[in-house]
Order: C-alpha cells, then structure tokens, then sequence
C-alpha cells in the first residue's frame, strides 16, 4: 500500500505542479478551466518520464460504466481497472465547487492516495493514456466479494472513524479538512465477514467556511 500511494503522490505532486494539495473549491470556471489544461501536460510529462504512458490503450471486456469511470476486470489479477472519462466533469472525476464543479487530475491522484491511506486499500495507479492530449488515467484497485451494506451500517463506520455526518454518505472531518461523499450503499462492499469495504467515495479537501456551508445546506453534496 505504501509503494502504491507513493507513486500517487509523487504523480500528484509533479502534475499540480509541487507544493502541497490546498482546497480549489472557490475558484471560478476560467481558473479551473485553465488549471485543468495546465495540469494535463504536467501529468503526460510525469508520466513519459516514469514509464507509464501508453500511447494505444489496451482495451479490457467492460464490466460497467459510473459516473467517473468506466470499469474493466483482469481475473488474472483479481483486481478492477478503472479509467476515467473524459467527457465527464472535468475529466477527472466528481468534487463540489462553490461555482465549477469536477476534479482536476491533480486533485484526482491525491483523492486515491488519500482513500488508501483512510480506507487502508491498495490502488494503484496502472498508467495514464495519452488520448489527443486529453489523457486518461487508469488506476487498479483490489476485488472484494459481498454485498450492498446498508447505509446506517456505513455511517457508523465513518463516525466510528472519527467523521461528521453531514448528509446521506458525507462526512467531514474537520481536523484533516477532508470531506468525504458517495459513500453511498452502491460505492462500498459488505464481506462475508462483515467488515465494510469502500470502493470508489470522493473524497476532497475543503475548507472551513465551505465546510459550514454544507453544515446549512447539506443537501446539496449529492447533487452530483
């Protein structure tokens, strides 16, 4: 798990250009837009250096297609391939936004190093598909069997953990500035054992005064 959120991070790192991940909720389209653009070079770069660009993507039998990505399954491996959508969002993924909504890759590679640290999962990031400029990420994450659980049963998982229940499979923790949401019955798996495997939440960094926004308007998180 380390080497895996490593390599993410160090992606993440080089392709928003360095310094720490900070919240972007609050910037307007035109910044977005343009941070979106900036980062997609950053990213094919990292990637051409580290040996992760693939020029022709080797295509999978699709098993299911989200709201982020489209999903393929390698019985080999017995791990899920996920790629992003290009005509999705941003590209990259769901985040909440005072006015732009959608992640940027950056943001995307932090929020998967960030679910392995939480959740304690192992994904991977596979490698990054040049596609006319537009690149496509392709990330890996282990198979779980089991079922739905049942909503009350994931939020007290995550209040267990330490979160705020803002809404519906969105929790907040205030200490680390991260909001998590999706974490819907849909997006986890329940083993036989009976322990809770979240799959694929959204997780996002945000900060205080948008945190006391969603307190008054929790409904609006799963608008998405």
């Amino acid at each position: 798990m380390a080497d895996s959120s490593g390599t993410l991070d160090a992606c993440a790192y080089h392709t928003r250009g360095g310094g720490a991940p900070a919240p972007d909720h609050d910037a307007d389209h035109a910044a977005r837009e343009g941070r979106v653009i900036a980062e997609q070079t950053r990213l094919l770069d990292w990637a051409a250096e580290n040996g992760r660009l693939r020029l022709r993507h080797r295509t999978f039998p699709e098993f299911a297609r989200g709201g982020e990505h489209l999903v393929f399954y390698r019985q080999s491996k017995q791990r899920y391939y996920k790629a992003t959508l290009a005509e999705r969002q941003k590209g990259y993924g769901i985040a909440l936004g005072s006015y732009s909504r959608g992640a940027t890759p950056a943001e995307y590679l932090d929020r998967q190093a960030l679910h392995n640290r939480i959740f304690g999962d192992d994904i991977r990031l596979e490698y990054v598909l040049e596609n006319a400029r537009f690149p496509i990420i392709v990330i890996s994450q282990p198979g779980v069997r089991g079922s739905a659980p049942p909503q009350p049963a994931i939020d007290a998982m995550m209040v267990g953990m330490g979160y705020e229940n803002l809404a519906p499979g969105a929790y907040y923790d205030e200490e680390a500035g991260l909001l998590i949401f999706d974490l819907l019955p849909r997006n986890a798996i329940l083993s036989k054992d009976g322990r809770i495997f979240p799959i694929d939440p959204v997780i996002q960094r945000i900060d205080p005064e948008f945190a006391a926004f969603l307190r008054m308007q929790p409904h609006t998180i799963n608008l998405i």
